[in-house]
């Protein structure tokens, strides 16, 4: 997801004066494991290649979540992981969620029961690409996977719209500097992790339980050696954010008996969001997959492509090249079953609005394993799969993630294992192409997560924002009320096409 963030330039001086200076105190090994788990709700399924029966990934693909525990005494809390946005906050209001009853499901925050709970006047609001969540801040003790994180800066809503969860957020600061210290930010501060860097592992359909290692990455979970990209500027980005951006050089396709295509190389700016449920590229690249699928119909009204389901069960893959690193993503991840009739390919066209910003969503993210160093500004990527378990520390410094070669040899999926030299016929992802068959049928509902927001803000003012006065004995539900910034919602290409063309989300 990809946050629009409003006020928060003003936590810094209450951060400073409620916190001070907090040792620095290593503990442990420097590595923090925490399971993502792709949760149950309404969402769309995933076709298993040879499997009838639904796998836990399948009810829910569209939220990929991590359970954390805040307060004194401890509170367990599931928050959706996302990479896309930096902020965490709790406490989503279920009366203007999507679903109610699906919100209802999770635990809320009682901050009312904590004793390290110390708030803050500070009052934000936060846009995503469908949804908002009005926050006040607070610092509060944090427990993920092992650690215990002290003083932590989080949000607890007073209001959201159509967001069933709260967020745990690991992007950059979209704005290239940090308003206050960040979950990543303060667990190097305070020595529990060696540098701001984490891996993350989605897991494909067959492996529905995924990992975030914060500190550390295990190479029982990819093939070969990571490949390390640089991270785009944010002067080099669309939309001039400061994102998980990085070049995506190729894309291609692999078929189920081994043949593959590539294209010529392009030059196409990409960004690693685990809060968006699919991959928006440009609108030729789109058309060049959904041509490959010759059986296909174009929807115009939602945009979807629409597949046979049996295609899902072959062994052909949709390729990204990043250089010379091929990942491939198995066509099982990556078309949709929106319900027992329809399948939908996982990529959408990603410049049909105002905003063209393109990402890697988590129909890609399930195949690759990605390693986020914020401190060098590289993003590491390999073919995901899963041999084992074996944890090796990230450190600091320049080489701070180690270059270990993955301990697994095999594709997770009988993909051809064909590599980026080896395509026999060209991949044309310039030409215009007319849809060849329209879909005439009736268009199921299909649940999107969150989509894009743009990262301007607009130029309205500030008047009405409270000043930031740490330790206020008030909680978040009688604090001031949200700040009155005049914000200029620019949805981004995704959620202006949802928007357009009255796709519900139904989370």
């Amino acid at each position: 997801m990809l946050p629009l963030i409003l006020a928060s330039p003003l936590l810094a001086p209450a951060v400073a004066a409620a916190s001070g200076t907090l040792p620095i105190s290593p503990r442990g090994d420097g590595i923090i494991r925490s399971p993502v788990n792709a949760i149950r709700g309404p969402a769309p399924k995933l076709r298993g290649r040879q499997n009838s029966v639904e796998v836990a990934n399948q009810d829910s693909g569209t939220r990929y979540a991590v359970e954390i525990e805040v307060g004194t005494p401890a509170q367990k809390l599931t928050l959706t992981l996302d990479t896309g946005s930096p902020d965490t906050w709790v406490n989503p209001t279920c009366a203007t969620a999507n679903v109610p009853s699906d919100c209802n499901s999770f635990p809320r925050f009682d901050y009312r029961k904590s004793s390290s709970f110390n708030a803050t006047d500070v009052v934000d609001t936060i846009v995503y690409g469908i949804g908002n969540a009005t926050i006040q801040y607070a610092y509060e003790t944090v427990t993920i996977g092992s650690a215990t994180i002290k003083h932590q800066v989080i949000g607890v809503a007073k209001e959201s719209h159509r967001i069933p969860l709260g967020i745990l957020g690991v992007s950059p600061p979209l704005q290239g500097t940090g308003d206050y210290p960040y979950v990543l930010d303060t667990m190097a501060s305070q020595g529990l992790i060696k540098s701001r860097a984490f891996s993350l592992d989605l897991r494909g359909i067959d492996n529905p339980n995924g990992a975030i290692i914060f500190g550390g990455i295990d190479t029982g979970k990819y093939i070969g050696s990571l490949a390390k990209l640089p991270m785009l500027t944010p002067e080099q980005s669309p939309g001039g954010a400061n994102r998980y951006y990085v070049t995506l050089t190729g894309v291609g396709l692999t078929l189920p008996d081994g043949e593959a295509t590539r294209s010529d190389e392009i030059d196409v700016p990409v960004f690693l969001d685990s809060g968006s449920t699919i991959s928006y590229l440009p609108t030729r690249i789109f058309e060049a997959f959904a041509e490959s699928f010759t059986d296909g119909e174009y929807d115009p009204r939602s945009g979807f492509y629409y597949v046979p389901c049996d295609v899902a069960d072959s062994a052909g893959s949709i390729d990204f090249y990043f250089g010379s690193k091929a990942i491939k993503v198995p066509l099982q991840d990556i078309i949709w079953q929106v319900d027992d009739d329809y399948c939908v390919l996982g990529i959408l066209p990603g410049d049909v609005g105002l905003d063209s910003e393109y990402i890697l969503g988590d129909s890609f993210l399930r195949a690759a394993y990605a390693v986020f160093d914020q401190d060098n500004r590289n993003i590491h990527l390999a073919q995901a799969a899963n041999c084992g378990t074996h944890l090796v520390a990230i450190g600091s410094g320049a080489d701070a993630v180690p270059s270990s070669t993955g301990q697994c040899t095999a594709l997770p999926t009988p993909t051809a294992t064909t590599d980026s030299d080896s395509a026999t016929e060209t991949l044309d992802v310039t030409a215009t192409r007319a849809p060849t068959n329209t879909f005439t049928g009736t268009a199921p509902t299909v649940a999107l997560g969150p989509g894009p927001a743009a990262s301007r803000v607009s130029d309205s003012g500030t008047a009405g924002t409270p000043q930031a006065t740490a330790g206020s004995s008030g909680g978040p539900g009688g604090g001031p009320n949200a700040a009155g910034r005049g914000v200029q919602v620019g949805f981004g290409a995704v959620a202006a096409f949802v928007a357009v063309h009255l796709l519900a989300w139904i989370f």
